[in-house]
C-alpha cells in the first residue's frame, strides 16, 4: 500500500499545547497555545474543549493523534482530563483520533526512545528539557519553523502519524546525530 495524504492534527496537551497542523508529505505548520496558567482545571478543559473545536472547524482534519498521557496508576488526573476533553469533541465532530506515547514517537522520530537516564548528569526535569531541545533540533534539521518545545513534541507526533496513518516513508537526516 502506497502513501495517501492525509490532513492530520498533532497535540501534545498539557497545560501549553504544542500543536502541529498539515497534510502528510508536507511540512507541519507547528504553534502552542496557552490554556490558562494558574487558572482552575474546568476552565482550562473548557479552553481544550474550544481549541480541538477550532482545530477541526479550521482545518477539517482527517485525523487527530494525541500524546497519550504516562505514569500509569500514577499518571496525572489533569491530563487525563484533558486527552478525554480531546477524544470527545473529535468524536462529536466525527473526526478519528488516535493516542501515541511519547517513547514511541520519539523512537521513530529520534532512533532511540531517549528518557531521562540517557543523561545523567542532569537532574530529571532538566533532563527531561533536553530531550525536548533533542527533538527540537531535529525538527530543525529537516527545515520546519517550530517556536518552542511544545511546538516540536507535536511535529514529531505529526512526523510518526504521516508514516504510521498515511503510509509516508520515514524522514531521514544524515549527520545529526
Amino acid at each position: 500500500m502506497g502513501a495517501r495524504h492525509m490532513k492530520i492534527v498533532a497535540m501534545d496537551v498539557a497545560t501549553q499545547c504544542g500543536l502541529a497542523v498539515g497534510k502528510s508529505g508536507d511540512n507541519p505548520k507547528a504553534w502552542s497555545v496557552g490554556l490558562g496558567q494558574g487558572r482552575s482545571e474546568a476552565e482550562r478543559f473548557s479552553n481544550v474543549l474550544r481549541l480541538t473545536h477550532g482545530l477541526i472547524e479550521t482545518h477539517d482534519p482527517d485525523l487527530i493523534v494525541v500524546e497519550a498521557f504516562i505514569g500509569g496508576k500514577n499518571a496525572s488526573a489533569y491530563l487525563i482530563g484533558l486527552v478525554a476533553c480531546v477524544r470527545g469533541c473529535a468524536f462529536n465532530r466525527g473526526v478519528k483520533v488516535e493516542m501515541v506515547f511519547p517513547a514511541t514517537v520519539r523512537k521513530h522520530f529520534l532512533g532511540k526512545a531517549y528518557t531521562s537516564k540517557d543523561f545523567p548528569h542532569l537532574k530529571r526535569e532538566d533532563a527531561k528539557l533536553e530531550i525536548k531541545r533533542v527533538v527540537k533540533r531535529q525538527c530543525e534539521a529537516y527545515g520546519w519553523d517550530i517556536p518552542d518545545l511544545d511546538a516540536a513534541d507535536a511535529a514529531a507526533t505529526w512526523n510518526w502519524a504521516c508514516t504510521e496513518f498515511a503510509g509516508q516513508p520515514p524522514l531521514m537526516v544524515g549527520g545529526l546525530f
